[in-house]
């Protein structure tokens, strides 16, 4: 079996916390070959041939040791895991489209390009709307500073974003609310989601995984720090794995069907209070923390089950 990971340039990922070196950790584990790429080594030509240039990965401890560059056609995979890093920017955008033209059905891609393509992790909620906060996305000032006047207290945040960067917490009091809208929306009329604030974000942000549709038994929840609304570990937050309960399934079961019908097999849910705040797809992260405080090596899982 040879598994191919789409990633950002491999000197980038963090060894002792990253999903996707969790998940190649495994594989190497199951004697599993595997390879990874970055977006810009991945070629079509004319003729609807996929070329890639790629690195075996031969072991990884207290570092990587990878073979010289390959370059091969992509039916040479299996497996192939798109584990690129938003923002989903027109680079991103071009890779679905080149995988769309994988001419084998025996080669299966985690997750699928097009609905990754098509599924954007902070729109995707709106259709679940009796799961979700108040929500506006628009690039309207006017529209955002009503929508501020309307629920108090708000949060904004950019589409494409990843890791809390780019978020701001806002009031229709708030005298620098003009400058952070021409920060995120800026020139090009970019358009932004707000949200009410939920005031549970103090007792954390849930983290769940789900594998074809299925959660793993525990979630990860990251709590901010005391003087920051953002929960993500990488801005500072603390987090402990809780288990599911059941106002998780109640969201849980009412996405799956979408879930498995755009053939998202692997995603993050992001969970606070009793609402649904994001739909994870691109590269969701937590397993780490998730199997260290629970000492179960859900990698086995979820390599197996993505079959």
């Amino acid at each position: 079996m040879n598994y191919l990971f789409i990633i950002d340039p491999i000197e980038s990922l963090a060894l002792y916390k990253d999903t996707t070196i969790t998940l190649m950790k495994e594989c190497l584990r199951q004697r599993i070959n595997i390879f990874y790429s970055t977006i810009d080594a991945i070629s079509i030509d004319s003729e609807m041939n996929i070329e890639v240039e790629y690195q075996k990965i031969e072991a990884i401890n207290k570092s990587i040791t990878s073979s010289n560059i390959t370059k091969n056609n992509i039916q040479y995979f299996n497996k192939i895991f798109i584990r690129k890093d938003p923002p989903f920017d027109g680079s991103y955008l071009n890779l679905t489209h080149i995988l769309d033209h994988i001419k084998s059905n025996d080669i299966k891609i985690f997750n699928d390009s097009s609905s990754i393509r098509s599924h954007n992790e902070k729109l995707s909620i709106l259709q679940f709307n009796d799961l979700i906060v108040p929500s506006l996305v628009t690039s309207s000032f006017s529209a955002i500073k009503e929508f501020i006047s309307k629920y108090k207290k708000v949060i904004l945040k950019p589409l494409d974003g990843m890791a809390g960067n780019g978020i701001f917490m806002v009031t229709n009091k708030d005298k620098n609310l003009n400058v952070i809208l021409e920060t995120m929306i800026s020139d090009s009329n970019r358009s932004i989601m707000a949200q009410k604030f939920i005031p549970e974000i103090s007792e954390g942000d849930t983290r769940i995984i789900l594998v074809n549709g299925e959660p793993l038994p525990y979630g990860l929840t990251r709590i901010p720090q005391s003087d920051e609304i953002r929960a993500n570990l990488a801005k500072g937050g603390s987090g402990v794995i809780r288990k599911i309960n059941k106002n998780d399934e109640i969201i849980i079961n009412r996405i799956k069907p979408y879930l498995l019908e755009k053939n998202l097999n692997f995603v993050g849910i992001d969970i606070i209070g009793c609402y649904l705040t994001e739909i994870n797809v691109t590269s969701p992260t937590g397993l780490v923390e998730i199997q260290n405080q629970s000492n179960i090596n859900y990698a086995e899982f979820i390599i197996n089950a993505l079959q």
